[in-house]
């Protein structure tokens, strides 16, 4: 048996005012596609894992979304944290649920909000992965680097280890945070690096032990966590102690609190299927169509004499634009962005600043 994981609690920041903190980038339609990328993620794990064996773990707040997006979805497979936390804690919380109702079976942990095609190769490598993982192995894949990009984490392959389903197995030596452009420039003319897709697979009690060893504080947690979901007689009182443990959790993401310091990683290159992260709205050049000045134009819009610019306009009203050069533009019902293409990834830090202004919360929410 294995299990996939699909976490979907993220917020998405980068795509404010389209992703906002009550319907965030997972839910949102790319262009014209008949799926959310929610949807496609959940639609690639059931292809892989089973219906009864895709799991999704999400804020509390986020529960009835995601059951209106996945009707299919049973009530037991979704795991509702009581807050945010990052990445550490959630998956903590997900491996000692999982390991408590389906056992120590592996898991495979899935961003809900990625787009992948070329899905039978990806379900290919995703099944290696898995094998791998039932060594003991907390086995990650990473992404051949096609172009030099800051916006994602790198790893630095090591020692070749063997090989699985005709798919090589490396060592890592390094993990690196979102690196400037110079350095990223360096590591894909270098060729041994990979982009971190915060794909994974393990085994429960392997993370667990990782935890124990990094983050004994969190684990401490998880221990009193896993007590608590033993409790069947009142989930009044399971649920106060799991959120009152659970708020006590520091945010920390798997990478930099277990994965850089852990000696039981290895690696598999993955460069068989398209993957992308759509993480600004600068990143959707790479997936959607643009016309002969290389504008994006999505919805009721006019323009003179633009070039290189993202148009789109979300309401039934017309959006004019003239001389515009590198700007994007986003019209919704929740809000107005205006911002030049070599600042958008600042969109993040204006939504924060949105966020804690309690006149303009609303706006984000």
């Amino acid at each position: 048996m294995k299990i996939a994981l699909i976490m979907a609690g993220g917020f998405g920041k980068r795509l404010w005012p389209e992703s906002r903190v009550s319907y965030p980038k997972q839910f949102l339609k790319i262009d014209n596609d008949e799926e959310s990328l929610l949807q496609a993620s959940y639609r690639r794990a059931t292809h892989i894992f089973g219906l009864g064996n895709t799991y999704i773990v999400t804020r509390k707040e986020l529960e009835e979304a995601i059951v209106l997006q996945l009707p299919k979805l049973p009530q037991d497979n979704i795991i509702v944290e009581p807050q945010g936390k990052d990445t550490a804690p959630c998956i903590g919380f997900s491996s000692v649920w999982i390991k408590e109702k389906r056992g120590d079976v592996p898991i495979t942990v899935l961003p809900a909000d990625h787009i992948i095609k070329n899905e039978e190769k990806f379900a290919h490598i995703i099944l290696a992965a898995v094998q791998q993982a039932e060594k003991d192995f907390l086995v990650t894949i990473g992404i051949k680097p096609t172009r030099v990009e800051t916006g994602y984490g790198y790893l630095r392959i090591g020692k070749k280890i063997g090989k699985l389903n005709n798919l090589s197995l490396f060592k890592i030596d390094r993990f690196t945070e979102k690196p400037s452009y110079k350095k990223a420039k360096e590591f894909f003319e270098q060729g041994n690096f990979l982009w971190n897709a915060g794909i994974f697979a393990w085994k429960p009690s392997i993370i667990l032990n990782e935890i124990k060893k990094f983050l004994p504080d969190i684990y401490k947690g998880l221990n009193k966590i896993e007590r608590a979901l033993k409790i069947d007689e009142n989930k009044d009182k399971r649920n106060e102690i799991i959120k009152e443990v659970y708020s006590s959790f520091p945010k920390i993401s798997i990478d930099y609190g277990v994965m850089e310091k852990s000696s039981s990683v290895v690696a598999i290159p993955a460069d068989c299927f398209f993957w992308d992260d759509i993480g600004s709205w600068q990143s959707l050049e790479r997936i959607l169509s643009k016309d002969k000045e290389g504008n994006i134009i999505r919805g009721v819009i006019k323009g003179i004499e633009n070039n290189n610019c993202t148009l789109m306009n979300k309401e039934d009203k017309i959006l004019g634009a003239i001389g515009l050069s590198n700007l994007i533009v986003i019209n919704t019902k929740n809000g107005i962005l205006v911002v030049n293409k070599d600042k958008a990834p600042k969109v993040k830090d204006l939504v924060d600043r949105l966020l804690s202004d309690k006149r303009f919360k609303k706006y984000v929410q």
